[in-house]
């Protein structure tokens, strides 16, 4: 990165958004920006991109990489033509296009890195063939569709010595980076507690995404390619445009929204993986032919000493927060989902001594009130709640693949690398796990498994 490597990007962040500045003599004082994107690459610096899959997730990925100023977009591969037609009108035709034939594009001497936004099924055999190839990968999450994918893909990462990303960006916001400084210096005293939600109530929002009119298999669109390894079907356009809903390629929930939580959970504080999960949930309201819950709650426990209680639904939204709420012994913070702020509450403390002793004769209450610091400690009072700007010069996803960029060209760990993506994914999966067999999962570190 010409005059401004990926050290000082972190660096000037971090001071900016969520550093020293943040506080003084105590008090909040209003966090700065954080640091803008680098200047625009010049071609010849840029690193050069392929994208295999070109669903709704890659599309925004591809315009994120625009903005990044850090990337030739070479080649998209996908199994519809129709999105290949998509691509070709993002760019004036100014990219090459590919019909399902992904090797050939892993094939290509001249791309330096490739996107992975398949469907999580076809999440493992790409990176292994990735790696294979030579390629840094950018890969959407979950990074894996089953547990046991994990170590290879992360060992295929160590042994190529390439350079991963996995794409749970809100760890690369502001917002992010601010509440990990916060806990950082006891700012809310020991965190026990974390509640975390992810809510909707629309079909599109339960995955029944528009199927495009025109598809065809045989015509424009390669079924067979996109099953992959995955159990074989009939065609069926359900299972193409809303794959999210079925267990063969997706795992619902817990893949799609959980490890954007569960991997800003681990990030804030500091954590690696949950000793246990236990979940429940099931299908109360979309009977519409998924397999996988439409309300999912679980509880995770951290050797660090804090439960999360994750919940979703996607029968309702109407409520107070979408996002982490963390809760410690002196104070709590509220990070809304995708927010430029937070609210930090303080408490008070205060102690219910006149509820407690009001049974007791008057004078020996006032004796006991008048003991050491009594008075005080039940006239205790919390500050208002105080919002914490958290803004940022770019989206998260847009800052996400810029460090990821940056990365491919220092050759240093991205800050979302296989082991934290395989982690998160593991988490959920554990989730899916407990669900689907009615009791408490743990996790074995020894063998880095799932035991139900």
């Amino acid at each position: 990165m010409s005059g401004y490597n990926r050290r000082e990007f972190i660096r000037r962040g971090a001071a900016g958004a969520a550093g020293l500045g943040l506080f003084l003599n105590g008090e909040f004082i209003a966090a700065e920006p954080a640091a803008p994107l680098p200047k625009p690459a010049a071609p010849s610096d840029r690193v050069n991109v392929g994208f295999i899959g070109f669903g709704i997730r890659a599309n925004i990925l591809f315009e994120s990489c625009k903005k990044t100023g850090q990337a030739n977009l070479l080649e998209v591969c996908d199994c519809y033509k129709g999105h290949l037609e998509r691509a070709k009108e993002r760019t004036d035709g100014k990219i090459d296009v590919n019909y399902a034939q992904y090797k050939k594009l892993l094939d290509r001497k001249d791309i330096d890195a490739v996107v992975i936004a398949t469907p999580d099924h076809w999440h493992a055999p790409l990176f292994l063939d990735a790696m294979a190839a030579g390629k840094d990968v950018y890969i959407e999450k979950p990074m894996t569709h089953r547990i046991a994918d994990g170590q290879k893909m992360i060992d295929a990462a160590r042994n190529a010595k390439r350079i991963v990303q996995v794409g749970s960006q809100g760890i690369s916001s502001s917002q992010n980076r601010i509440a990990k400084e916060m806990v950082a210096a006891g700012k809310l005293g020991k965190v026990t507690k974390v509640m975390a939600a992810y809510n909707r109530n629309s079909s599109t929002g339960a995955w029944n995404y528009p199927i495009p009119p025109d598809l065809q298999n045989g015509v424009n669109f390669n079924w067979e390619e996109w099953q992959g390894s995955a159990p074989q079907h009939p065609f069926d356009p359900q299972r193409v445009f809303r794959y999210r809903k079925y267990w063969d390629y997706s795992g619902g929930i817990t893949t799609d929204l959980f490890v954007h939580l569960i991997t800003s959970i681990h990030y804030i504080l500091g954590a690696t993986m949950p000793t246990s999960v236990v979940a429940t949930g099931g299908i109360l309201f979309r009977h519409d032919g998924r397999q996988v819950p439409d309300t999912l709650d679980a509880l995770f426990e951290y050797p660090e000493g804090f439960h999360v209680n994750m919940a979703s639904t996607f029968n309702a939204e109407s409520v107070a927060v979408n996002g982490i709420h963390l809760l410690g012994t002196d104070g709590s913070l509220v990070l809304p989902l995708g927010g430029s702020s937070m609210t930090y509450l303080v408490d008070s403390h205060r102690e219910g001594y006149q509820y407690s002793i009001d049974s007791w004769p008057v004078a020996l209450q006032k004796e006991f009130m008048d003991m050491g610091n009594h008075r005080e400690e039940a006239a205790r009072t919390a500050p208002p709640p105080r919002d914490i700007q958290a803004k940022d010069s770019a989206g998260a996803t847009t800052l996400h693949l810029a460090e990821f960029f940056d990365c491919v060209r220092s050759r240093k760990q991205c800050s979302e690398n296989a082991e934290v993506g395989s982690r998160a994914a593991a988490a959920g999966h554990m989730v899916n796990l407990s669900y689907i067999a009615g009791k408490k999962v743990t996790w074995d570190i020894a063998s880095g498994s799932a035991l139900a």
